[in-house]
C-alpha cells in the first residue's frame, strides 16, 4: 500500500495487466531453504508462527489475547486520518473499527454510517527497529484471514511494512516499503510486492514496485493464511527478498535485479509493520477498472489478524544483564550490561519502567515492596534491547538503628533526657517508651522523664523505636541508670 501515486488509474491499470500478461501469476510449489547456515528455514519459522523457530529470535509477536471488544494492545499504535492512496475511508482508534474478537484475534473492520461515510482501522507496531543485520535475515509474518462480504468492490485489506533512514525518517519509496499482503475487491488475489529506489520509475518501476501482480489464490478467501517476506542477507553481494504464502516462496527479488545503491539504501533499514483496511484507491480500481470507492459494497467487512511475528536470525550475540545486589528497600543494585559499548539502562518493577530510573545501577525505593526487579540495556541506537533475569522480590528494608543513651541524674525529681542517636535512612520517625525495671511507666513516651516517687529504687530505660514506610520497624533500648535515689 504505497504512498500517493503519480499515475492516472488508467495507466495504472494497463501496467498492471502487463504484469498478468508476463505470466508471474503461477507460484512455486516448494519453499526454498537457506544452506549452510544451521538455522529453521524460512518455511520452518513460517510454519512455526508465532512460536520460536530454531536459530530464529523472536523480536516481536502478538496473539491477540484478550476478551472480546478490547482495543488493541500497548505493541501497537492507532494512525488516525485518511491517506493518500486515494482510499476514502477514515482511519479511527475506535473500539468500533479495531478490536480483539475475544478468540484470539484482532478484527479491522470498516463501517459505513447513515451519510455515506466510512471509517476502519490502520495500526502499527510501536517497535520501529525490526532489521536485518549485515550476514543475517529477517522474517516478517502474519496469519490474516480476509474480509467475506456480499458485496466486497473497493476493499483493499493490507499486511506491509515501511523503512526508516538512520535518522529515523521515511523517504518514500528510497527507504523501502515491503508489501507481505495486498487483496483487493473479494477477488481470490493477492499481491506482494516490494518498493524502492525513485519515486516515479528507477531500480523499482515506481509507483508499481517490483511486483508479482495478481496471484492466483482461491484458497485464501477461506480462513487464515500466512503471509511473510524474508530479507536474505546472507551472501554479501547476492542478497534478496523472498515472499510467502502459508510458506511456499510466492515471488523473489534478487538484489542484482535493482543494483546496489537502490537495494542498500532500502535493505538495512530499520522497518515497522502496518495492517490496515482500506476502502478504495488506486489499487481496487485499477484492478477492477472503476472507481471502487462508487461501487455498491457491504458495510461491516472484516479482516483478522490471528498473530504477527517477526523474527531475526544471524544477529550479533548480545549478552544478558546481570543484577548485583540485594533486592531490599533502600539497598544499591548494580547493573552488568556484559558488554563493551555504551549501553541505555531502564529498571523496571514488575515490568513497568520505574520512573527515571535509567542509570547502571537503583537504590530500591520503598514502593516496590513485593515486585520483582529487572534492568534492560540497549545499544545507543536503540538496538539489540536484552532485560535481566528478575531478582528475589523485593523485602522491605533495614532501618540503621542506634542503641539510645539517657543523660541526667537517677534521682527523684530530676529529669532524664533520651538521646536516639541518628537513625538512617534519614527521616525516621521515632516513638520513646520509658521503663522502670523493664516495666513500662504509665504515660512515659515523651524524650523525657520526669523521675517520680514510683521510680524510687529501681533502675531506667528508655526503648526507642524507628518507622519508615518500607521499612522492618526497629527498636533499641538504653543501658540502665544507676538505682533512683530521693
Amino acid at each position: 500500500m504505497p504512498l500517493p501515486f503519480s499515475r492516472t488509474l488508467r495507466s495504472f491499470a494497463a501496467a498492471l495487466s502487463l504484469v498478468l500478461v508476463g505470466g508471474v501469476i503461477s507460484l512455486p510449489q516448494v519453499a526454498t531453504a537457506a544452506e549452510g547456515t544451521g538455522d529453521a528455514t524460512p518455511a520452518a519459522a513460517v510454519a512455526a508462527a508465532p512460536a520460536d523457530a530454531a536459530g530464529w529470535t523472536t523480536l516481536f509477536r502478538d496473539d491477540f489475547d484478550g476478551p472480546a471488544g478490547a482495543p488493541i494492545g500497548a505493541q501497537w499504535e492507532h494512525e488516525v486520518g485518511t491517506w493518500g492512496t486515494g482510499a476514502v475511508d477514515r482511519t479511527t482508534d475506535s473500539t468500533a473499527n479495531v478490536f480483539l474478537d475475544g478468540s484470539g484475534a484482532l478484527n479491522i473492520r470498516a463501517l459505513r454510517d447513515a451519510s455515506g461515510a466510512w471509517t476502519s482501522g490502520r495500526v502499527i507496531t510501536a517497535d520501529k527497529s525490526f532489521s536485518a543485520p549485515a550476514g543475517g535475515r529477517l522474517l516478517m509474518t502474519a496469519s490474516v484471514r480476509l474480509p467475506a462480504i456480499a458485496d466486497p468492490t473497493g476493499y483493499w485489506g493490507a499486511f506491509w511494512a515501511l523503512g526508516r533512514d538512520a535518522n529515523g525518517m521515511i523517504d518514500w519509496p528510497r527507504t523501502g516499503e515491503v508489501d507481505m499482503l495486498e487483496a483487493v475487491n473479494g477477488t481470490p488475489q493477492v499481491i506482494q510486492t516490494l518498493h524502492c529506489d525513485l519515486a516515479d520509475g528507477g531500480a523499482c518501476n515506481e509507483p508499481y514496485g517490483i511486483t508479482s501482480g495478481l496471484q492466483e489464490c482461491a484458497a485464501c478467501l477461506n480462513d487464515f493464511h500466512t503471509y511473510s517476506a524474508l530479507i536474505d542477507r546472507t551472501t554479501p553481494g547476492a542478497e534478496r527478498m523472498e515472499f510467502f504464502v502459508d510458506g511456499v516462496t510466492t515471488h523473489v527479488v534478487e538484489e542484482a535485479q535493482i543494483g546496489e545503491d537502490a537495494w542498500n539504501a532500502a535493505m538495512p533499514n530499520d522497518f515497522f509493520l502496518i495492517l490496515n483496511l482500506a476502502i478504495g484507491g488506486g489499487l481496487p480500481n485499477g484492478v477492477c477498472g472503476c472507481d471502487s470507492a462508487a461501487a455498491p459494497k457491504t458495510s461491516g467487512g472484516t479482516m483478522s489478524i490471528a498473530n504477527v511475528a517477526v523474527y531475526q536470525s544471524g544477529a550479533p550475540v548480545v549478552p544478558v544483564p546481570t543484577i548485583t545486589g540485594t533486592a531490599a528497600v533502600g539497598t544499591t543494585l548494580v547493573a552488568d550490561s556484559g558488554r563493551t559499548e555504551q549501553v541505555t539502562y531502564q529498571w523496571r518493577a514488575d515490568g513497568t519502567a520505574v520512573s527515571g530510573a535509567t542509570g547502571a545501577s537503583l537504590i530500591v525505593p520503598s514502593g516496590l515492596v513485593g515486585k520483582r526487579i529487572t534492568v534492560t540495556t540497549a545499544s545507543l541506537s536503540g538496538k539489540n534491547v536484552t532485560t535481566s533475569l528478575p531478582t528475589d522480590p523485593v523485602v522491605a528494608g533495614t532501618l540503621g538503628a542506634v542503641t539510645p543513651t539517657v543523660s541526667g541524674t537517677a534521682k527523684l525529681g530530676s529529669t532524664l533526657t533520651a538521646t536516639p542517636g541518628s537513625w538512617t535512612p534519614s527521616p525516621v520517625n521515632l516513638t520513646y517508651r520509658w521503663k522502670a525495671d523493664g516495666v513500662d511507666i504509665a504515660g512515659a513516651t515523651s524524650k523525657t522523664l520526669k523521675v517520680s516517687t514510683t521510680q524510687v529504687g529501681k533502675r531506667i530505660t528508655v526503648t526507642v523505636t524507628g518507622t519508615k514506610t518500607g521499612y522492618a520497624t526497629a527498636q533499641r533500648t538504653s543501658a540502665p541508670t544507676a538505682t533512683v535515689v530521693r
